[in-house]
């Protein structure tokens, strides 16, 4: 059994389709048969809400919508990164043995100055809190995106500090993991689906929203009868989520051209979606209600952690002194 965890950041909506087959259900097939975790990373996210009810309501928000895709029994631990008293400790000390040209080779950091953004602390020593979320559950690997792998190359560079500093092998240095076929699908605009496009379709939009969107997806001009190309965004969205069967017809139809246009294909597709979403959008219904429920699991999730960390830190304050 591995030590697995990944980390999300509560700063917009619910998750959308590219979300929950690029990242969210790929880590639950991960997590099986091992012990999992993912922190809900409010400390980081003060980088850019300044709003604590808005921060509060997103957090919780992001509980209820990992909740809904695993189910309310889920064996992975999901707490709030807050609620995880030793980690500012672990940060500061982490913090004590990076060197300050290491910072300077982040991405976060590039990017956000590279935009003209006000750099704030928080968004300078990012990798560090990082490094902490991960180094103090002895993990073994961590699932990332291609885009992230060097945060975690940075953590590992931190840990390698730390154990040369104090002369002890403290600190493990986890493995990435990165999905070598991870669900890339087009938005309503035929980019990849993203929220910084507002091009995505929410997994947990009602119906008339979802109608709504799927009515906006860029399409080909070929008019009612003529045949369709199967490389459009209405299809490729409908393989992903449709039965074989379902696929199958729609295809059928695609090519055939007659009777049968993207309008026609949209309203497929919205069936398709409403059919394969059903479990997940009927657990959010029934958590949605029940606040309560979604807290204990937090404090659950979070107390697990906590002992873990508490283990770790009795070795690290007595090497370090403090």
């Amino acid at each position: 059994m591995k030590h697995l965890i990944t980390g999300v950041k509560p700063t917009g909506s619910s998750i959308h389709l590219g979300n929950l087959m690029g990242a969210v259900l790929p880590f639950g097939r991960l997590a099986e048969g091992n012990d999992a975790a993912i922190f809900i990373a409010d400390l980081h996210a003060l980088t850019s809400v300044k709003n604590g009810d808005l921060l509060r309501k997103q957090t919780h928000e992001v509980a209820l919508n990992y909740l809904a895709a695993y189910g309310a029994d889920t064996d992975i631990a999901i707490f709030r990164q807050s609620d995880v008293a030793l980690i500012p400790k672990l940060n500061w000390i982490l913090a004590s043995v990076t060197p300050y040209s290491l910072m300077l080779r982040a991405h976060s950091f590039k990017d956000a100055e590279g935009k003209g953004a006000e750099i704030n602390m928080a968004t300078f020593t990012y990798p560090i809190l990082m490094a902490a979320d991960i180094l103090a559950y002895d993990i073994d690997v961590v699932p990332v995106g291609k885009d992230q792998i060097q945060h975690l190359e940075m953590a590992r560079d931190i840990a390698r500090a730390f154990n040369k500093a104090y002369g002890q092998d403290v600190f493990k240095e986890p493995s990435a993991h990165v999905e070598k076929s991870v669900e890339t699908l087009p938005g309503t605009d035929g980019r990849k689906m993203s929220k910084s496009y507002d091009n995505f379709l929410g997994v947990f939009d009602d119906e008339k929203t979802l109608k709504k969107k799927i009515g906006q997806i860029v399409t080909g001009s070929e008019g009612l009868d003529d045949p369709k190309p199967l490389d459009n965004n209405v299809y490729a969205l409908a393989k992903v989520f449709a039965t074989p069967e379902r696929l199958s017809e729609m295809r059928g139809k695609f090519e055939r051209g007659t009777g049968y246009g993207y309008g026609h294909a949209k309203a497929d597709l919205l069936e398709i979606l409403l059919d394969s979403l059903a479990p997940i959008r009927e657990r959010y219904s029934a958590l949605k209600d029940d606040s309560a429920f979604v807290e204990e699991k937090l404090r659950a999730g979070a107390r697990k952690m906590n002992a873990r960390i508490e283990a770790k830190m009795e070795v690290v304050s007595k090497l370090v002194g403090a």
